[in-house]
């Protein structure tokens, strides 16, 4: 009917519009941004063009391997084209780019689909999510243990808060619950369906039993693998602007940001503060005069991991089909 095209082509406006007012907002309005200065910012990126396309490239990789993990995932329901599950990943971004927590991005990509029920679709996509969340906490967790000492020393020192075995031990516990629960997720779905509360929610969530051991090894290991693609993105970025640290501390702090950066709510796009602070905490710890090239860095792969996508994405806004023909 023509209200629910003119109602569908208003909300497409919409999501475009709200998402380039908050890149907008963040780019000129962040005072977390006051540090960098864009000139000198211009200059690197000229002088080592060819690293910088690197980096680009490998966003290209990490959200290409994270629209085969979708289309491998929603294959459960609707069976898609890659180019489609590309195009619903980057449509995900731009309408998570002012939702908090990533909320929009679920919206964007189930509304790519044909047939395919679109609760079912929320679930298989939050599923990739949680392994997402899992490859981070675990890796985080890793890191946090590893650069225990300055940690807990800085730590102490800005909150007066002093760390014990016992909350190591708690958090391993914490990531072998992780684990425990998303490998076993069909088993807990059917647990949860038995009773009368969830029953209704039995057609829905019944999609999450379809996911095989295998199926979700499958999934844990494209995260991972795109957990490499965009921690590597951040390794290569620190090195192109000099930031003085050994590779064994930058990996392990590069595990240690992300880890950081994902537990507190947020939106998306007003992350670079979040994500400059965690940075210069991290880094700090060792490379304490390296704070231009610590937010430089931070600063870059935000843009390119977060920015040119959420762009790339408002494309592709216009395709998606919220009314279905009945």
């Amino acid at each position: 009917m023509p209200y629910k095209k003119t109602l569908s082509f208003l909300i497409k406006i919409g999501i475009v519009f709200f998402s380039f007012y908050f890149i907008y907002n963040e780019l000129v309005s962040n005072n977390n941004l006051d540090n960098i200065e864009y000139k000198d910012l211009l200059d690197v990126i000229k002088g080592n063009y060819l690293i910088i396309l690197c980096v680009i490239f490998l966003m290209i990789m990490n959200w290409l391997v994270e629209a085969f993990k979708w289309r491998f995932m929603i294959s459960k329901i609707e069976k898609v084209s890659i180019a489609t599950s590309l195009r619903a990943v980057f449509s995900g971004i731009t309408v998570s780019s002012f939702t908090p927590n990533r909320i929009g991005e679920y919206a964007g990509r189930v509304f790519c689909l044909e047939k395919g029920n679109r609760i079912q679709a929320v679930l298989i996509t939050i599923l990739g999510s949680m392994a997402q969340l899992l490859t981070t906490v675990v890796f985080g967790s890793i890191a946090f243990y590893i650069l225990r000492e300055p940690l807990i020393k800085e730590i102490a020192i800005i909150v007066n808060f002093e760390f014990s075995s016992i909350y190591f031990f708690l958090l391993f516990i914490i990531n072998l619950l992780f684990i425990l629960i998303f490998f076993n997720v069909s088993t807990l779905v059917n647990s949860l369906v038995k009773f009368r509360f969830f029953y209704f929610l039995k057609k829905y969530i019944n999609i999450i039993s379809m996911f095989s051991l295998r199926d979700l090894t499958k999934v844990l290991s494209l995260s991972i693998l795109r957990y490499i693609i965009f921690s590597s993105q951040f390794l290569i970025l620190l090195n192109l602007f000099d930031v003085e640290i050994g590779l064994y501390e930058s990996i392990f702090s590069v595990m240690l940001v992300f880890f950081f950066i994902t537990i507190p709510p947020k939106i998306p796009l007003a992350e670079i503060g979040v994500r400059g602070s965690v940075a210069l905490f991290v880094f700090g710890l060792f490379s304490a005069s390296d704070h231009y090239g610590i937010l430089s860095s931070t600063f870059i792969l935000w843009i390119i991991n977060l920015i040119i996508p959420a762009i790339i994405g408002s494309v592709f806004i216009f395709s998606l089909k919220f009314f279905r023909k009945s």
